[in-house]
């Protein structure tokens, strides 16, 4: 007889491996945590038991002939609990100011550096898990516009996977021009597993609905219909209540400057080395409805 692994003790695994792996990142900075991987439930593997000893064989006796009944045939294996996959790992964005020099190329700059009338820039962001990125900026009105998602990009989506980078503005050809006004730029970010509603609301219109929407019933948007509305703006009460609801405790900030980092994308041997100017910010929760959000205020003069 085989004897079946409970179920209970399948999920007591997963959670533990979770669990393990969560306290052996708490002593991690920002990124670190960006660039470690989440948990894999593949490695959670049930124990095995072994087969039980044979039988002692019977001495076999001569006896009459008999109509034997049919052998059964041998039991298949047990059926394995399936295991869901452990909760995802923090939440993480990695950005950085991109500065035009005088060869056309952009390059990490520090996003406290004071920019001058005609310094030309890109904001550039990426996501260390699957989620939904928005960019926003403050105007002399008080209102802040949308920077992204933008229509230059994805067909205007702002659904952003592990290790895409994102630039704002958009396009070849997008960037930023400081003008004469001397002052200070504030940009919002916000990075979360799920659609922000309230921005949602504001950024896009959901069609594609044959029938009023049960009002009872909590429907995720799909991406396919979430169509990008022209000129969207967001009123400063928005993003006054979404900062405060997000905790600066609940976030971890790394600021890198001007740090030798080798480059993920070369090969070992290779050992091209680059210069990493950027920051990261992590929310260690791993929570489906887990969101993050930055404040990034630019200087010029």
């Amino acid at each position: 007889m085989v004897e079946e692994v409970p179920m209970k003790s399948l999920l007591l695994l997963a959670l533990t491996a979770a669990a393990a792996w969560g306290q052996g990142t708490a002593s991690l900075r920002a990124r670190e945590l960006f660039y470690t991987p989440p948990p894999d439930a593949s490695a959670v593997k049930p124990p095995v038991t072994p087969p039980p000893a044979p039988a002692p064989k019977a001495i076999a006796k001569k006896t009459p002939a008999k109509t034997s009944a049919p052998s059964q045939p041998p039991s298949s294996a047990p059926m394995q609990a399936v295991v869901d996959k452990p909760a995802s790992g923090p939440l993480g964005m990695r950005y950085s100011v991109l500065k035009r020099n005088a060869g056309g190329e952009y390059q990490e700059v520090d996003a406290d550096t004071v920019f001058h009338s005609g310094d030309r820039i890109r904001l550039e962001a990426q996501a260390n898990s699957t989620g939904y990125l928005y960019v926003v900026a403050q105007g002399s009105s008080g209102n802040w516009q949308v920077l992204f998602p933008s229509r230059e990009v994805s067909n205007g989506s702002n659904q952003v996977h592990r290790g895409e980078t994102r630039l704002v503005p958009g396009g070849n050809q997008g960037q930023f021009v400081f003008d004469e006004q001397a002052g200070t730029e504030k940009l919002f970010f916000v990075l979360s597993r799920q659609p922000e509603q309230s921005l949602d609301k504001l950024i896009y219109s959901m069609g594609g609905q044959t029938a009023p929407a049960d009002p009872t019933v909590v429907q995720p948007a799909a991406e396919s219909n979430r169509v990008l509305m022209a000129q969207a703006t967001v009123s400063d009460d928005v993003i006054a209540r979404i900062r405060s609801q997000m905790q600066s405790r609940d976030l971890i900030f790394e600021k890198v400057d001007n740090e030798k980092v080798v480059s993920q994308n070369t090969a070992p041997a290779g050992g091209q080395v680059k210069i990493e100017t950027a920051a990261y910010v992590v929310n260690r929760s791993s929570a489906p409805d887990a969101r993050l959000v930055v404040d990034l205020k630019l200087k010029h003069q």
